[in-house]
C-alpha cells in the first residue's frame, strides 16, 4: 500500500511522536511505501519527512503528496484550531483522490476541549472531518466518549496508543542508561524546563524524598545549553546521583531505551510539538509492557493550585507501587495489527 502519514514526528520525544514513528517503522518493515508530512512546529532533520510552514504551505504539499495514495492517516491531539483545519482539509483532499482516510486522536486535552468547541467553527470542523473519514481511532476511552459526540456514522474505533520497541533497542541498552542497569523501576521526566511545574516536582522528588535503591530517574532536558539546569538538579539530589541520568530530548535511541524500561512517564502537555500550560500542569502516565509494545492504560493530569509539588510527588510514589491497569478492548490483536486490518478492509 501507498500510505501518507500526517502528524508530529520530531523531538522532543514523548508517546505521541514515538507512536507515530512506531507506526511508520512497522508499516515500512512490512514493505508498505510511506510518505510523511510533519505537522510539528519543530523542523525535522530526517529527509523522509516533509515540513510545513503555514496552512497554505501544508495544503499545497498535501495536494502534491496525496496523488496515488491508498491511505491518508492524520494523527493528532486534536485541540488546536489550525490543527483541526489541517485535519479537515486532509480528509476532504483524501476523498478527492479516492484514498481511504483515517484519523487518530491521541489522548491529551481533547476530552476537555472537545466539549468546549465553538458551535460555529470548531464543532463544524469536527463534524465535517468525522463524517467524511473512513475511521476515527481514539487512543483512550475518555477521548472516545467525547469524540462520539460528533458521530455521524458508525466509523469509530477504540485502539490504545502504543510505542513499539525494536529488537536492537531491547537487546542492546543505551550506554547512557547502563548506570541504571540494576534498577527495577524507572521514572521518566520528559522535556524538563526551568521554570516549570514539572521542574518543581522533580526538584522536590530528588531533594526531599529518599529514592529507593531500586528506582532510577531518567531526566530529559529540553533546554540548550542544559548544563546549568542539570547542575541544579544534581545539587538538589546530590545524595542520590547514582539513581538518575540525563539525556537530551532529541536522543531517539536513548529515549526508546528508557521507554522500554519505564514504569511512569511525567511530562508537560503538548500539541504539534509545542508545550502548553507548563507553569501549572503536567501529564503522568503509568505504562504497561506487553511483548515488544508499551501501552499507556492509565494516567493523571496534575493542575497546580497553590503549593502542590510535594503532594504530586506523594501521588507519583504511590502510583509507582501499584500494578498497571489492563489495556481496554485489546481482544486478541495488538494495536498495530488492528490498524493495519482497517487499512486493508
Amino acid at each position: 500500500m501507498k500510505i501518507l502519514l500526517i502528524g508530529n514526528f520530531t523531538p522532543p520525544y514523548e508517546e505521541e511522536n514515538l507512536y507515530n514513528l512506531s507506526l511508520l517503522e512497522k508499516l515500512e518493515a512490512e514493505g508498505h511505501k510511506c510518505s510523511i508530512i510533519n505537522t510539528s512546529s519543530n523542523p525535522s532533520k530526517d529527509k523522509r519527512f516533509v515540513d510545513t510552514k503555514s496552512y497554505f504551505d501544508f495544503a499545497f504539499k498535501l495536494l502534491r503528496m496525496c496523488r496515488g495514495k491508498d491511505v491518508i492517516h492524520f494523527l493528532t491531539k486534536g485541540y488546536l484550531r489550525l490543527g483541526l483545519l489541517k485535519l479537515m482539509t486532509s480528509i476532504l483532499v483524501g476523498k478527492l483522490f479516492r484514498a481511504k482516510s483515517f484519523i487518530t486522536i491521541h489522548s491529551e486535552l481533547f476530552s476537555i476541549q472537545g466539549q468546549m468547541r465553538s458551535p460555529v467553527g470548531g464543532r463544524q470542523t469536527l463534524f465535517t472531518a468525522f463524517t467524511f473519514a473512513d475511521r476515527i481511532i481514539c487512543s483512550d476511552k475518555d477521548t472516545y466518549n467525547v469524540a462520539y459526540m460528533y458521530m455521524r456514522k458508525t466509523n469509530f474505533e477504540l485502539i490504545p496508543s502504543f510505542v513499539h520497541i525494536p529488537d536492537h533497542v531491547r537487546t542492546q541498552e543505551s550506554p547512557a542508561l547502563k548506570k541504571l542497569g540494576s534498577k527495577r523501576k524507572i521514572i521518566i521526566f520528559s522535556n524538563v524546563k526551568f521554570p516549570s511545574f514539572l521542574f518543581e516536582i522533580l526538584k522536590v522528588m530528588v531533594s526531599n524524598y529518599p529514592l529507593p535503591s531500586d528506582v532510577g530517574l531518567v531526566i530529559s532536558l529540553s533546554e540548550k545549553p542544559s548544563v546549568k539546569l542539570q547542575h541544579v538538579i544534581e545539587e538538589a539530589g546530590k545524595e542520590f546521583r547514582d539513581n538518575f541520568v540525563f539525556i537530551e530530548s532529541n536522543d531517539l535511541q536513548t529515549t526508546m531505551s528508557a521507554f522500554s524500561r519505564a514504569d511512569i512517564i511525567i511530562r508537560p502537555l503538548s500539541c504539534d510539538g509545542m508545550t502548553f500550560f507548563e507553569d501549572f500542569s503536567i501529564s503522568v502516565k503509568k505504562t504497561l509492557h506487553s511483548g515488544d509494545y508499551i501501552y499507556f492504560p492509565s494516567g493523571l493530569l496534575f493542575v497546580k493550585e497553590g503549593e502542590t509539588a510535594e503532594m504530586c510527588v506523594c501521588i507519583i510514589n504511590t502510583i509507582l507501587c501499584v500494578e498497571s491497569g489492563s489495556v481496554p478492548d485489546m481482544k486478541i490483536e495488538d494495536s498495530y495489527t488492528r490498524i493495519k486490518s482497517l487499512y486493508e478492509k
